[in-house]
C-alpha cells in the first residue's frame, strides 16, 4: 500500500467524514484544505451573524417583542408579526403572506441580504464540487495501481475468512481430480450443523457403477438435508474452500442442479407443477456426465399415476442417456423395486426406529430403499388430533388392503399395464452373511440400531 499513500493522504486531507450525499450541494471539502472555500464559510457564517443584529433592529424600531425573522425553502426568509400586533408594523414592510395567526412580510434590506447570501451559498457549493472533481481525477489516474491492490486485498479477505471458517467448523481439505467417483466421508451440512447440536453426519459414494442413489424414507428423517449438504460440500470445494466432512475425494464437476422445494409464478399463469416440470427440462437439457444433481419429490403436484410415471421416466432417461451423478429422492416407493432393471442405480433409505408409540428418525444414511414414508405419523407429531390420525390409518390400511395382491402398500407400475422384469435376490443369505461379518467391537450404538434396522427389514421382506 505505500504507493497509494499519497492518494489515501490527500483523500483524508480534503473529504469530510460526514460528507454530503449529494456531491453538487457543498458541505464536502475539509476546512482548512483550500483558502476560498475557507474565505466562502466565512462569510456565509457572518452572514449569520448579521441576521441576527438585523432581528434585533427591526425589534427596537416596532417594538414589536414577538417579531421574528424565519425561513423556508418554499418562501425564502421572512419577517414573522402575530396579528395581533399588525398595528404596530413600520411604514417600509412589504406583505407577504397571510396565515390564520400571523401575517409574513419583507423588507428591501432583508431580500438584498438572501440574495447575496444565496449567490455566496452556490459559489461556495460550485467550488466545492470543482475541487471534488480535480480529486477523482487524480484518483482515476492511479486507476489501474488501485484496482491491483484492491484485488490482493478481496483475495487475502477471501482466503482469511474461508481459513478461519475451516479452523472454528472443522473442516477438511478435499481431494480434487479429473476422475468420476465422488466419495464424501462423513458429510456435513455447513448451515444446519450450526444449530443442531447432534447432527448425524453421513457417507457418500458415487462412482460410474452405482452413479445414481435413490432415497427413500419418513417426512422430516434427513433426505433434503442430505442431498442439499452434498451439493453444497461439491461447491464450497470448487470455490477453493475446505469441506464440512472428514475426508472428500471430488471430482471436477462442470454443473451443479437442483430441483428442491416447491414455488409457482402465477403472474405467468405457470403451476407449482408447471415450474417443476421447467426446472426438470433444464436439467434434463443441460446436464452431463461431469455434472451433479439432486432431486427432491418430483412429480407430487399431479396424480400419482403421472407423477410416477415422469418420477420413472425421468430417472430412467438420466440413467440411460446423460449419466449425471444423482441422488433422487422420493416417497414413490414403488421406484425402489423398478429401479432393479437399472444397471447403475442403488437404493438407499433413511433408519428410523419405532414401537407401537414412538418414532425415532435417526438421521443415518443405509443401504437398501423402504417402503414407508411415515406420513401420518409425522402428522401426529406436528399435532395433528388423534380422530383425524386414526380416520388416517383406517384410510390408509383400506388401501393398503385394496392392493394387497400386488404385495405393496402402494400401487405399482402393473396397475398400469407396465411389468418391468424383476431380479429376485436371497434376502436369508444376505442377513447371515452379513450377520458374520459384523465387527461387534469396533462398531458404535448408532451403528449397530442401524444394522439392526436393516436386518429386520430384509427379515420381513
Amino acid at each position: 500500500m505505500q504507493d497509494l499513500q499519497e492518494l489515501i493522504k490527500l483523500i483524508d486531507d480534503a473529504i469530510k467524514e460526514d460528507a454530503s450525499p449529494l456531491i453538487t450541494e457543498g458541505n464536502i471539502i475539509k476546512d482548512g484544505y483550500d483558502e476560498e472555500v475557507d474565505e466562502l464559510r466565512n462569510i456565509i457564517k457572518n452572514s449569520k451573524d448579521w441576521l441576527s443584529a438585523y432581528q434585533k433592529k427591526l425589534i427596537n424600531d416596532s417594538q414589536i417583542n414577538a417579531l421574528k425573522i424565519k425561513y423556508t425553502n418554499i418562501s425564502g426568509y421572512f419577517i414573522e408579526i402575530p396579528n395581533s400586533q399588525i398595528s404596530k408594523i413600520p411604514s417600509y414592510f412589504v406583505h407577504k403572506q397571510t396565515l390564520v395567526s400571523a401575517t409574513r412580510f419583507i423588507t428591501k434590506e432583508l431580500k438584498d441580504f438572501e440574495k447575496k447570501l444565496f449567490e455566496w451559498e452556490w459559489i461556495l457549493a460550485q467550488k466545492e464540487y470543482e475541487i471534488f472533481l480535480k480529486i477523482r481525477e487524480h484518483i482515476l489516474d492511479n486507476y489501474k495501481e488501485i484496482k491491483k491492490k484492491w484485488e490482493n486485498i478481496a483475495f487475502i479477505d477471501f482466503i482469511a475468512s474461508l481459513s478461519q471458517v475451516a479452523s472454528e467448523n472443522n473442516y477438511t481439505k478435499p481431494h480434487i481430480h479429473e476422475g468420476y467417483n465422488l466419495e464424501i466421508k462423513w458429510g456435513r451440512h455447513p448451515v444446519i450443523e450450526k444449530f443442531e447440536s447432534d447432527f448425524i453426519s453421513n457417507d457418500l459414494l458415487l462412482k460410474e457403477e452405482e452413479f445414481v442413489h435413490i432415497l427413500t424414507g419418513p417426512n422430516m428423517g434427513w433426505k433434503s438435508t442430505f442431498l442439499r449438504q452434498n451439493a453444497l460440500i461439491i461447491l464450497l470445494a470448487h470455490m477453493g474452500s475446505f469441506v464440512p466432512a472428514k475426508t472428500a475425494s471430488i471430482p471436477l464437476t462442470d454443473k451443479i442442479f437442483s430441483r428442491i422445494g416447491a414455488s409457482d409464478n402465477l403472474a405467468l399463469g405457470q403451476s407449482t407443477f408447471m415450474v417443476e416440470m421447467q426446472e426438470v427440462a433444464n436439467i434434463l437439457n443441460n446436464s452431463t456426465k461431469k455434472s451433479f444433481v439432486i432431486i427432491d419429490e418430483i412429480g407430487r403436484g399431479t396424480s400419482t399415476y403421472d407423477g410416477m410415471s415422469l418420477a420413472w421416466a425421468i430417472l430412467k432417461y438420466n440413467h440411460d442417456s446423460i449419466g449425471a451423478k444423482t441422488l433422487f429422492a422420493t416417497h414413490y416407493h414403488e421406484l425402489v423395486d423398478e429401479s432393479k432393471i437399472l444397471s447403475w442405480v442403488k437404493n438407499f433409505s433413511i433408519a428410523v426406529g419405532e414401537n407401537d408409540e414412538n418414532l425415532i428418525f435417526l438421521r443415518k444414511i443405509i443401504p437398501w430403499g423402504i417402503k414407508k414414508s411415515y406420513g401420518i405419523e409425522v402428522a401426529r407429531i406436528a399435532g395433528i388430533g388423534n380422530e383425524i390420525i386414526l380416520e388416517a390409518r383406517k384410510m390408509l390400511k383400506k388401501l393398503e388392503l385394496e392392493h394387497k395382491g400386488d404385495k405393496i402398500s402402494q400401487l405399482s407400475f402393473g396397475d398400469f399395464g407396465y411389468k418391468p422384469e424383476i431380479q429376485i435376490i436371497e434376502k436369508e443369505s444376505e442377513v447371515e452373511e452379513e450377520i458374520k461379518n459384523i465387527d461387534i467391537n469396533n462398531i458404535t450404538p448408532i451403528d449397530a440400531l442401524v444394522i439392526l434396522q436393516s436386518l429386520k427389514k430384509k427379515v420381513r421382506e
